[in-house]
């Protein structure tokens, strides 16, 4: 499964991309178009959806809801996707993020095209890293996610899993905090950082974890083991500290303070 993922992150989405930027040219020519998501994580399997997002005017404004311009871009995609030939056009989705979902013809992925909060494409690319620091982080993920599946616990999204995955490497001294790699950086969102240094494990003292059958099963074994002991009722997982934080300290710890 890991080598399957890795293959499919390989096969890169260049014609999708291409096929969405010529959907989108009269409404937002030549505007930055970003592959994103576990596809490009490498954790996806054959069934994935592809998450896209479309950098148009208007989303470098912090809101907590979508603005006028969001929800006006939303229609100007849907519209354009369902005149295309080469994507057929699903349904728009509300909320605080709203996105168009779409399916590629020529591949059949389903496409999520967000436009609103580059903020999740800078997240994307922080994991994507950490990934790097730390292999055996996304193989943990992948097993993770596969035995969700198969035990029907779908409520486990794939974040979750890669947030206590980090979290738990961190907290054995195998990851840094992600505050550790923001250290020097300022709020570029908003109050909330999304750019970071790209620090290598000797500068926090730390070295990859081997990649091997045995220590992979030791420390899934310890993973399982550490979490089913989490007392959640008092603490939250905090990757961003990279320890443990009490429920009634959180708002201490949140970017505006």
């Amino acid at each position: 499964k890991v080598d399957k993922a890795a293959d499919i992150k390989m096969i890169g989405f260049d014609q999708i991309i291409s096929d969405l930027k010529q959907a989108l040219f009269s409404n937002f020519p030549y505007t930055p178009i970003y592959p994103f998501g576990s596809r490009t994580m490498g954790l996806a399997t054959a069934d994935s959806d592809l998450d896209i997002y479309v950098d148009a005017d208007g989303n470098d404004i912090y809101t907590d809801k979508p603005t006028p311009t969001n929800l006006n871009n939303q229609k100007k995609i849907a519209q354009a996707l369902k005149s295309s030939a080469n994507w057929i056009f699903i349904r728009c989705v509300d909320g605080m993020c709203p996105i168009v979902i779409v399916r590629h013809k020529a591949s059949n992925i389903l496409c999520d095209i967000s436009f609103s909060r580059k903020i999740t494409v800078d997240q994307n690319t922080l994991v994507n890293y950490i990934f790097e620091l730390q292999p055996i982080a996304r193989y943990m993920v992948i097993y993770l996610r596969s035995w969700a599946h198969e035990n029907g616990l779908s409520q486990f999204r794939g974040h979750i899993f890669v947030l206590m995955v980090i979290f738990f490497l961190q907290i054995r001294k195998q990851l840094p905090s992600i505050s550790g790699l923001q250290t020097d950086c300022c709020p570029n969102f908003g109050p909330w950082k999304t750019n970071f240094a790209k620090l290598g494990l000797s500068f926090f003292n730390m070295k990859p974890v081997p990649l091997n059958a045995i220590e992979a099963r030791n420390i899934l074994k310890d993973f399982f083991s550490y979490y089913s002991k989490f007392d959640y009722g008092v603490f939250v997982v905090c990757p961003w500290l990279g320890k443990a934080v009490r429920r009634t300290e959180m708002n201490e710890h949140m970017p505006w303070k």
